[in-house]
């Protein structure tokens, strides 16, 4: 049946209205959030927010997409710009605004840890998580917490953090330093000068009255110890 509005609109000699389709947003913006998933190890391993485009977009539908990260790196986290080509005739080219979270790994203590207790690696275990539920300051490379003293107790399975450890020197060149070495059943406390300078838990090499040089661990203000 032909619809009076458009033998109005023939007899008038006005043009039929073209209603154009055009590509869905909405779901342009899941494609491109699958893609990321899949690229970033999935939702166990990555959170992923695809934001809509600022300016309303009139594109023609497309079913081959073409969908690319600059640069591509698989350790990004914060926000990025992801291009979406569409590779048919007369295709398209865009930019869309994501947010990427990928799990990151920290440090946890196996036990509690004692103030000014040298931290060694099997102290710790890796933890994994999405970096908004680790704290701020928590320490992503072992190598920042192994053989340094924490300068509070910490608990049993607690992040290591920085602010465990202090950045302050304790023991600074040409101080004099009292050294403490002890063993099975005897103790021995010498005096000597600072070669340098060490917060807690750091290593530096002091020159005993004697003339020997020895490297000993900073324990607290002027005073260090030589593990044995």
């Amino acid at each position: 049946m032909i619809s009076f509005l458009g033998v109005f609109l023939v007899l008038a000699g006005v043009p039929a209205i073209s209603f154009a389709q055009n590509q869905n947003t909405d779901a342009l913006m899941s494609k491109v959030a699958t893609h990321l998933q899949q690229k970033f190890g999935g939702p166990n391993n990555a959170l992923i927010k695809v934001f809509p485009p600022e300016t309303e977009l009139n594109l023609t539908p497309c079913n081959k997409l073409d969908i690319s990260v600059p640069g591509g790196p698989s350790s990004i986290n914060g926000n990025i710009r992801v291009g979406v080509k569409c590779l048919q005739t007369n295709g398209w080219t865009i930019f869309l605004s994501a947010n990427i979270q990928q799990k990151k790994t920290y440090f946890i203590t196996k036990r509690q840890i004692p103030y000014g207790e040298i931290l060694k690696a099997e102290d710790l275990v890796p933890a994994q998580d999405f970096p908004d539920n680790i704290p701020m300051d928590a320490v992503f490379d072992l190598r920042q917490a192994v053989g340094r003293g924490v300068v509070e107790i910490v608990e049993k399975n607690t992040a290591i953090l920085s602010r465990h450890f202090s950045n302050q020197a304790v023991i600074s060149n040409g101080q004099a330093v009292k050294v403490l070495v002890q063993g099975n059943g005897f103790k021995i406390t010498s005096d000597g000068k600072a070669l340098g300078n060490a917060t807690v838990g750091q290593f530096v090499k002091i020159k005993l009255n004697s003339g020997q040089v020895v490297t000993a661990v900073a324990k607290t203000q002027g005073y260090a110890e030589i593990v044995k």
